[in-house]
């Protein structure tokens, strides 16, 4: 045994084969925390939302003075006026199997601040070459409905504008780049109304991904890892015993 250890040791391909197996086995290790770490924010996440589902609504103008960065799920109330022309539809959207847009539209609030509204759901099976026509908000409104701050995807998050008669087509609602092209400020959050009678279903889902699933993922990293060490454990018994033979 003693003399097959050391014939391993002065093999390059056994080194090799260490450094990878102990590089491979920290990173699914690393990621594994990784996600225990993300399902943890989760688990604080669903417990605000929880919270805020009950809540009363307060005023939109208050919403400055609550002193959070995570406003998703607030439930506010305010009178908005539609600006016309500033609409949005979000490209690349499902809603009970069909496929559409998100519509959107900008919107004042008694004390000027600028937001996005959001339309809801518009289902197009037509040509993407035309926009589907939508019945946007033209007068001023009494609005009661809760706030949500949309992810930003790091591998594509610019708006890409198409210009159509009707609305602006987008990829995704940077609202930075949003200020930008309408050359005015926006609050950082979209509304969405829960009034009876809305002409436009709104899907709601104010977290990409729950945090069951940052578990499940964990979950699986940690068994990749332990697949690999034991797999690693096995392949070096192997060697062991080859080098014994050959003695």
């Amino acid at each position: 045994m003693r003399l097959s250890f050391g014939y391993l040791l002065q093999r390059p391909s056994f080194w090799l084969a260490l450094v990878l197996t102990v590089v491979g086995f920290s990173l699914l290790i690393n990621l594994g925390l990784w996600q225990l770490s993300r399902a943890e924010e989760k688990v604080q996440l669903e417990q605000a939302l929880s919270a805020r589902e009950n809540a009363s609504p307060i005023s939109l103008d208050a919403v400055s003075s609550l002193g959070e960065a995570y406003l998703t799920g607030v439930y506010v109330e305010a009178n908005l006026a539609p600006q016309a022309g500033k609409y949005l539809l979000l490209d690349n959207q499902t809603y009970l199997g069909q496929v559409g847009y998100l519509a959107f539209q900008l919107v004042t609030s008694e004390q000027q601040q600028s937001l996005l509204l959001e339309r809801g759901f518009i289902a197009h099976k037509g040509s993407r070459t035309e926009l589907p026509q939508v019945s946007w908000l033209d007068e001023s409104m009494e609005i009661t409905g809760r706030l949500y701050q949309r992810s930003l995807n790091p591998l594509s998050n610019d708006l890409m504008p198409e210009f159509g008669l009707s609305a602006i087509r987008v990829q995704n609602v940077n609202i930075e780049q949003l200020e930008q092209l309408w050359e005015q400020d926006i609050a950082p959050y979209i509304l969405q109304p829960q009034l009876d009678e809305w002409p436009y279903p709104q899907p709601w889902q104010p977290l990409p991904m729950a945090s069951a699933k940052h578990y499940g993922y964990a979950v699986q990293w940690f068994a990749m890892a332990a697949a690999l060490l034991a797999l690693s454990c096995w392949v070096f018994y192997r060697s062991l015993r080859q080098g014994e033979a050959n003695d």
